[in-house]
């Protein structure tokens, strides 16, 4: 039985660092781990496809990671451009700009279907749980191939999706099998979370070991996770309101909503690694907004002051 792999390299990647950030991840292990959970010992791996946006501007980093996964057998990268887009504010008139993919689920969705109707595989994986690629499932099942999904969560499934597919993997029953302990490099995480811009966020912490050295190491910690999950939010929503963030933002990274939240924000505001800014929302409201800033990599911790 041959197995091919077609990785959604953005949904991939978010979903790994919500389910674990600290998560290393070997490829060529996963790749096969995935290919036998699908067809067993017997089965051969015939290949995997990593779709992902690319902005014109994108750090060293990031190409570096696709550079490297590239040169891993079996594995192909599929480059496709991330556009900037802006959108005006029809009460305010500010203009907000971002970053957004493009054709990359369409590039998935045709190899996906042409490596079926040539023959290239018995069974593909989507690594995805976006039910947008339901219509692609479907087209696979008739030309009689199988169709596994695969996901670190089953939360991030869409039911349309897994109705339509021969089976469902947990990406989270491997991580025994395709976990390194090497130390970090950006090929063996994965590439780095992208800002609305399509740049990757900068470090928010340089901490030297101390007196307190714990707490604080744990403090930056929170800030970190905190910062990464609002550059999160920024990529999907025009704006992301203050309370919104604090209520309703969904993330197992985060403090329950509330008291605790609305703490860490107010400590994200006296690190000055957020700004507050005010926007007209789309009923005409004037809301508290929040934006990460682009700094020089320094955190001002819990009864510091913010570096100048």
């Amino acid at each position: 039985m041959k197995i091919c792999i077609f990785f959604d390299g953005q949904n991939f990647y978010r979903s790994l660092q919500r389910f674990d950030d600290s998560l290393r991840v070997d490829y060529d292990r996963l790749a096969a781990w995935i290919t036998q959970a699908v067809g067993g010992p017997s089965a051969m791996f015939g290949g995997a496809y990593y779709y992902v946006g690319v902005s014109p501007d994108a750090p060293q980093v990031v190409e570096g990671f696709l550079k490297g996964l590239e040169l891993r057998p079996g594995y192909f990268v599929r480059r496709e451009p991330r556009v900037r887009r802006s959108v005006r504010c029809p009460q305010c008139g500010e203009e907000y700009e971002y970053t957004t993919e493009k054709r990359v689920d369409t590039r998935l969705v045709a190899d996906l279907i042409h490596h079926a109707a040539n023959d290239n595989f018995d069974a593909a994986v989507l690594v995805s749980g976006d039910d947008d690629f339901v219509p692609a499932v479907e087209a696979v099942n008739s030309l009689g191939k199988q169709v596994w999904v695969a996901t670190w969560s089953a939360d991030e499934l869409s039911t349309d999706l897994r109705v339509r597919c021969f089976g469902h993997i947990h990406l989270s029953d491997g991580v025994g099998a395709f976990r390194t302990d090497r130390l970090p490099r950006d090929r063996d995480r994965g590439a780095p979370p992208m800002r609305a811009d399509g740049r990757a966020p900068r470090p928010v912490s340089r901490l030297v070991p101390g007196a307190g050295a714990s707490s604080r190491v744990s403090s930056a910690t929170a800030l970190e996770r905190a910062l990464t999950e609002l550059q999160r939010a920024e990529a999907r929503l025009p704006h992301v309101s203050r309370g919104y963030f604090v209520m309703r933002w969904k993330s197992h990274l985060l403090p329950p909503a509330g008291h605790e939240r609305e703490q860490l924000v107010q400590q994200m505001l006296d690190a000055g690694i957020v700004e507050e800014f005010e926007v007209t929302d789309g009923e005409g409201r004037v809301v508290i907004a929040l934006r990460s800033r682009e700094r020089d990599g320094n955190v001002a911790l819990p009864g510091e002051r913010a570096p100048a």
